[in-house]
C-alpha cells in the first residue's frame, strides 16, 4: 500500500480450500521429503528454502533440524528435487534468501549461509549474531525466542524477537545489545551496527516490511491477561507495551492495528508483486497457528499509520508462514498434524498459490545483468527483483553508471513512488555518508522527502555531515509521516537543541482520540515522547511544563528520564508553583520516577503470564527515591480535592505504597486500599465500603479484592458482600462473575465447616452461595474425598435452608430427592417453593443423563460421535462447573486467571483439538501450562503448574486448582515435565450426550482474549 504520502486437513486433503476468486493452490512439498516446516523463505529464481525442525517449540534434542531447498525443475507447481542446503542445525526458524545469501535466525544465532561451488549445499557460513536470544538449551526450547529475519530496501536485516529478549546478544563487530521483551531488532547484513526498532512486544514470529518501510507484524496472546493477538505497525521508537504498560498505562504505549482476540500470530508478508488480481499485489499477509487460517490486510493511511481490516485467505490446520518468489508464486507453509514437539506423524505441507489469469513477474537474474541494466530493475513493479538488483548493485560497488542510474530514478518525479524509495535507499548505502549531500537536495520534493530524511539518518556511523535543519523545518510539515521521520531524525542526531522545536509542534498535534473511526491511533504523540526522551533534554522539558499545551508530552518525556537534574527540576516545580495543574503533572511525574527498573539477571523470563502491574516490571528504589517521597508528601495538600482520589491511584498504579506516606488527613478507605495487611479497623472500613451501594462500582469491587487480603476472615467477609450484591436490584453487572469466582475457588474445599455454619445461620442470599460453594466441592472431581464426606454428611441431615435449595436450582443438580421431598413437606412457604424449584431443574438435568459414559466407550467412537454430534451448550456449561473445569480455567478476561484461558476456545482451536485436550490432556498441554516440578532447598518438592510470580514470588496451582506461593530464593531447581496437571478421566463419568454439550459448549466459546 503506497502511503499517504502518495473438520482438519489431512496431507491427501485438496489443496485448493479457501483461496478467492482467481488463485490456483497446488501442493508444492511435504513428507516426506519435507517434515516439521517451521518457515520457509523464496529464493527470486524460485527454489524454496525450508527450515525443518522436528523440536518444534518445545523440544530439546540436538542435531534435529536442517534447511531444505526444494526446487521444482518442470515447472509443473510440485518440487520434484531435494537438498540438505543445511544438513544440521539447531531450531531453524524464518530466513531470507537474498542475492545467494540465507540470512538465518536459529536461536541463540543469526548466520548466513551461501554455496560458493554450486553444489547445492551452503560451504560459507557466518556467525552475524550470538546470543540472540535462547534456544533447545533453555528450559521451554527455543520458544518466544528470536523467531524470523526479513531484509528491507533500506538494507537491514529486521530480525522478529520473542519475549524470552536478548540477555546479551553480540554482533560480529563486538557490539552487545540487551533487550528484556519482544520486539523488532536491526542488524547490517556484514552483522554490524545491531540496534532496537521497536519493543516491547509479546512473542512475534515475523516481520512484514513495505516498499516504504512499514513493518508489520501479528502477535500472539497472553492466554488471557487482556494481551490479544495483536497486529501491529512498526515504527522506529514505539513501545508497544507489553507487559509494563498495556495494562494500567495504555496510553503510553503504542496501540495495535486491531485487537483479534485468541490466536497465535506466525508469518507474516508484505507482497508487492504483480501477477495477482485486484489489490491482492499490494497487500499485507499473515498468518495464525491457532486460529487456522492466513489472512490478508487492507488498510489505509491514516496520519504516521494506518487503519487495517482483515479478510481470510486461505485455511490451514496451522497456518505458519508465506513468502513470494520472483514470478509471483506465493508458498504457504502449513505445521498441519503437529503439535509443540516431536509426535512421530508425518508433520506440514507446503502449496504454491497463483493467479493463472494475471500476467507474473519475470525475474531477471542480476548476477547475469550488465552494469547498465541494473538500475532500471530498482525501478521494477516486483520487489523481489528490486531488492535483488540492488545488492547486486552494491556488491559491484560505486561506479558512475549506478550513481547516475540509480540518483537519476531517486530524482525523478515520473517514476513511482516505490522505484525512487528503492533507489533513495540504494544511492544510500553505495556512497554511505557520500549521499549525504546529493540527497539532501531531494528535501524539497514533498513526495519523498520522508525517505531522504529516514536515510540520512539511518546509520549511526554515518551521521557527519547530516544537517539538523531540514529535520527541524519537517516538524511542521503537513504529511504526517514526514514529521515521525523528523523526529527520529532528531533523536538519532542527539539534537538537544531541537527539544524545543520538538515541544513546540507536539503541543499542536491531536491526541483526542475519542472520535476516531475504530482502528485508528495517533503514532506522533508517542514517537515525540520517546525522540525527547532519547535527546535527554531535561532543561527544555521541564521549561515546557509551563505551557498547557506541551505540557503533556513535557511530563511524559520527563518520567522517562531517571537522573537528579529531572527530580530537583520537578521539585522545584512542585514546591514553587501555584498552579493546581502543574502541581498535580510534577507530582505525576515524580510518582513515576519514585521507583526504576531493577536490572535484569540476564536469566529469568517472565513466562506466559508475567506480572504486567507496571510500569515496571520489578521496580526499585533509587537513590532520589528519599526526596522524591519528601516532595510529595509536602506538596500533596496543593492537590485540588476533586483530584487526590485520582492521584492516590496514580500513586498505587506506580506501585508505591500509599500507607507509607504522611498524606495528611486522606480518605481511611484510600488508606485501606493500599494496605497490604489491612488491620482490624482497615477489614472494616473496607467491609462497609463493598456494601455501599452509593459509592462507584471500582471503589467497591477495589474493596470487595481487598478484603481477601483478610486472612481467616476473607471467606466470611467474602461471602457478606457477596450476598449484600446479590439482593441489590439491579445487581452490579460484575457481581455475578465476582460470585463464580468465590464459589469455585479449589479453597472452599477446606471450609466446609465454615461454609456450612454460614449457609445455616446467615441470609438466605449468603446461604444460597455458600450451599452453592458446597454442592461445587462434592461434585468436582478434583475435590479430596474427606471434603466430599464432609458435604454428604451435612446434606444427609437434610437441611432445610432456602438457600440450599436454592444452590440446587441455580446448579440443576439432581438425585436430592430426599432433601427436597423434606423441603415440600415443611411448614415454610418460603421453603417449599425454593424445594419446588430445585425439584423441577432437578428433574430437567436428569432427563438428559441418560446412555452409557464415557468410560464405557471406545475412544475412537466417543472421539467421532463427539466430531458430529450437536450438544446443548447449556448443559455444557453446567458441566464446565461440575466437572470441576472452572478450577483451574477461566472464560471470562475479567475473571481471575488461572490455567490456560478459554474464553475464547471455540474461535481458537479445532473441534478435534477440544475433544483431545479432554480425553488426553497430556496429548496437547497448552504452551505455557507444562506440570513443573521445583525442587526446594529444605529437601522438599513442589508440583503444579505456574499461574504467576512477581515480586519473586511463584505461584503455582495443584492437580486440585489449590494455590501455594513459594518464593524463587528457596528454589533449588526447576524441572519441566511431559505430562499436563489435569488428569486424565475427568469425563469418564459422562454419558456420550453430556460429553458432547461439553466439547459444543468449549466450541461456543468465541469471546475477544486469550
Amino acid at each position: 500500500m503506497r502511503p499517504a504520502s502518495a473438520l482438519l486437513l489431512t496431507l491427501s486433503a485438496p489443496a485448493a480450500m479457501a483461496v478467492p476468486d482467481g488463485f490456483t493452490v497446488r501442493d508444492f512439498a511435504g513428507p516426506p521429503q519435507v517434515e516439521y516446516p517451521t518457515a520457509a523463505t523464496a529464493a527470486a529464481n524460485g527454489d524454496v528454502y525450508i527450515s525443518s525442525d522436528k523440536n518444534g517449540s518445545l523440544g530439546h534434542k540436538p542435531n534435529f533440524g536442517k534447511i531444505v531447498r526444494a526446487t521444482d525443475t518442470d515447472g509443473d507447481g510440485k518440487a520434484d528435487k531435494f537438498q540438505d542446503f543445511v544438513p544440521d542445525v539447531n531450531s531453524p526458524r524464518g530466513g531470507h534468501f537474498v542475492n545467494g545469501t540465507l540470512y538465518l535466525i536459529h536461536p541463540p544465532y543469526l548466520t548466513s549461509y551461501r554455496d560458493t561451488n554450486g553444489d547445492g549445499v551452503a560451504d560459507e557460513e557466518k556467525e552475524l549474531v550470538k546470543g540472540f536470544g535462547w534456544g533447545i538449551e533453555h528450559p521451554r526450547g527455543a520458544d518466544h525466542t528470536t523467531n524470523g529475519v526479513r531484509m528491507g530496501i533500506d538494507g537491514w536485516l529486521y530480525v522478529a524477537v520473542g519475549d524470552f529478549g536478548m540477555p546479551d546478544a553480540v554482533a560480529a563487530d563486538g557490539k552487545h545489545l540487551t533487550l528484556h521483551g519482544g520486539g523488532v531488532v536491526r542488524i547490517r547484513p556484514d552483522g554490524s551496527e545491531m540496534e532496537p526498532y521497536a519493543v516491547m512486544t509479546r512473542n512475534i514470529c515475523d516481520v512484514a516490511i513495505s516498499p516504504y518501510l512499514d513493518l508489520f507484524s501479528r502477535d500472539n496472546t497472553n492466554d488471557g491477561k487482556g494481551w490479544n493477538t495483536r497486529f501491529h505497525h512498526f515504527t522506529e521508537l514505539g513501545n508497544h507495551g507489553y507487559p509494563r504498560l498495556y495494562q494500567h498505562f495504555a496510553d503510553e504505549a503504542i496501540k495495535p492495528l486491531a485487537d483479534y482476540g485468541g490466536g497465535s500470530g506466525t508469518g507474516a508478508l508484505y507482497l508487492h508483486e504483480p501477477g495477482f488480481p485486484k489489490d491482492f499485489g499490494d497487500s499485507v499477509f499473515t498468518c495464525d497457528w491457532t486460529v487456522g487460517a492466513i489472512f490478508r490486510h487492507p488498510m489505509k493511511p491514516f496520519e504516521a499509520s494506518f487503519v487495517a481490516k482483515q479478510e481470510v485467505f486461505e485455511k490451514y490446520p496451522h497456518a505458519i508462514d508465506i513468502d513470494v518468489d520472483g514470478f509471483s508464486r506465493l508458498y504457504m507453509v502449513d505445521w498441519r498434524n503437529g503439535g509443540f514437539d516431536f509426535n512421530g506423524k508425518e508433520v506440514g505441507m507446503i502449496h504454491q498459490a497463483i493467479a493463472p489469469g494475471e500476467k507474473p513477474a519475470k525475474y531477471v537474474d542480476v548476477t547475469k545483468a550488465k552494469d547498465e541494466e541494473l538500475p532500471a530493475l530498482v525501478a521494477s513493479r516486483s520487489a523481489v527483483q528490486r531488492l535483488e538488483a540492488q545488492r547486486e548493485i552494491i556488491k559491484r560497488g560505486q561506479k558512475p553508471v549506478f550513481a547516475n542510474g540509480v540518483f537519476g530514478i531517486a530524482k525523478d518525479p515520473k517514476q513511482e513512488l516505490y522505484a525512487r524509495v528503492a533507489a533513495i535507499f540504494t544511492f544510500k548505502q553505495l556512497y554511505g555518508k557520500g549521499a549525504t549531500k546529493p540527497l539532501s537536495e531531494l528535501v524539497a520534493d514533498a513526495s519523498v522527502k520522508e525517505f531522504v530524511l529516514r536515510a540520512m539518518t539511518d546509520r549511526l556511523s554515518e551521521l557527519d555531515g547530516v544537517p539538523v535543519q531540514p529535520y527541524v523545518e519537517a516538524l511542521k510539515d503537513p504529511n504526517a509521516r514526514t514529521r515521525l521521520q523528523a523526529l527520529i531524525g532528531l533523536a538519532r542526531l542527539g539534537a538537544k537543541d531541537a527539544a524545543p522545536a520538538i515541544l513546540a509542534a507536539a503541543g499542536t498535534w491531536p491526541t483526542d482520540e475519542s472520535k476516531l473511526e475504530e482502528g485508528a491511533h495517533y503514532r506522533l504523540p508517542h514517537t515525540a515522547v520517546k525522540s525527547l526522551a532519547q535527546i535527554g533534554n531535561a532543561k527544555a522539558c521541564l521549561a515546557a511544563i509551563a505551557a498547557p499545551a506541551s505540557r503533556p508530552i513535557a511530563l511524559r518525556a520527563l518520567q522517562e528520564m531517571h537522573t537528579d537534574e529531572v527530580v530537583d527540576g520537578l521539585i522545584r516545580i512542585a514546591d514553587g508553583s501555584k498552579d493546581p495543574a502543574i502541581v498535580t503533572g510534577a507530582l505525576g511525574a515524580l510518582a513515576r520516577l519514585y521507583n526504576d527498573e531493577k536490572p535484569w539477571n540476564l536469566k529469568d523470563w517472565w513466562n506466559t503470564r508475567p506480572d504486567d502491574r507496571g510500569p515496571y516490571f520489578e521496580p526499585v528504589t533509587w537513590s532520589a527515591t528519599p526526596k522524591i517521597k519528601q516532595a510529595i508528601e509536602r506538596n500533596f495538600t496543593k492537590i485540588p480535592p476533586t483530584g487526590t482520589q485520582a492521584y492516590i491511584q496514580l500513586l498505587a498504579v506506580n506501585r508505591i505504597q500509599v500507607s507509607d506516606l504522611k498524606l495528611g488527613d486522606l480518605d481511611p478507605l484510600v488508606v485501606a486500599l493500599g494496605s497490604t495487611n489491612p488491620d482490624a479497623s482497615q477489614i472494616q472500613i473496607l467491609l462497609a465500603a463493598a456494601k455501599d451501594a452509593k459509592r462507584p462500582w471500582e471503589q467497591r469491587s477495589s474493596a470487595y479484592q481487598s478484603l481477601m487480603r483478610a486472612g481467616d476472615q476473607a471467606s466470611t467477609l467474602r461471602l457478606a458482600v457477596l450476598s449484600t450484591w446479590a439482593t441489590e436490584n439491579p445487581a452490579p453487572a460484575a457481581a455475578s462473575q465476582l460470585e463464580a469466582d468465590f464459589v469455585n475457588e479449589s479453597q472452599r474445599g477446606m471450609e466446609v465447616p465454615k461454609l456450612r455454619e454460614l449457609g445455616a445461620k446467615q441470609s438466605d442470599a449468603a446461604s444460597r452461595i455458600a450451599w452453592k460453594a458446597l454442592l461445587t466441592v462434592l461434585n468436582s472431581p478434583l475435590a479430596k474425598a474427606n471434603a466430599k464426606e464432609q458435604v454428604k454428611k451435612f446434606i444427609n441431615e437434610n437441611p432445610r435452608e432456602v438457600g440450599f435449595f436454592l444452590a440446587i436450582k441455580d446448579l440443576k443438580l439432581s438425585g436430592f430427592d430426599k432433601q427436597i421431598d423434606a423441603g415440600i413437606h415443611s411448614d415454610n412457604e418460603l421453603t417449599i417453593a425454593a424445594a419446588k424449584a430445585a425439584k423441577e431443574a432437578g428433574a430437567s438435568s436428569a432427563a438428559q443423563g441418560g446412555g452409557k459414559k464415557i468410560a464405557e466407550l471406545k475412544h475412537d467412537d466417543v472421539v467421532k460421535a463427539a466430531m458430529t454430534g450437536k450438544g446443548d451448550v447449556a448443559t455444557g456449561k453446567r458441566l464446565f462447573t461440575s466437572q470441576g473445569c472452572i478450577a483451574c480455567h477461566s472464560t471470562d478476561p475479567n475473571a481471575e486467571q488461572k490455567g490456560p484461558y478459554l474464553g475464547a476456545a471455540g474461535a481458537k482451536f479445532t473441534r478435534d483439538y477440544l475433544i483431545d485436550s479432554v480425553l488426553e490432556p497430556s496429548k496437547v498441554v497448552a504452551q505455557g501450562f507444562q506440570t513443573t516440578m521445583f525442587q526446594m532447598k529444605d529437601g522438599t518438592a513442589k508440583v503444579g503448574f505456574v499461574t504467576a510470580e512477581a515480586d519473586g514470588v511463584i505461584e503455582m496451582r495443584d492437580i486440585a486448582g489449590q494455590i501455594a506461593k513459594i518464593k524463587r530464593d528457596d528454589v533449588k531447581d526447576e524441572q519441566h515435565m511431559k505430562d499436563s496437571m489435569m488428569p486424565p478421566g475427568l469425563a469418564a463419568g459422562l454419558t456420550m450426550e453430556e460429553f458432547t454439550a461439553l466439547i459444543e459448549y468449549l466450541a461456543s466459546l468465541k469471546a475477544v482474549g486469550g
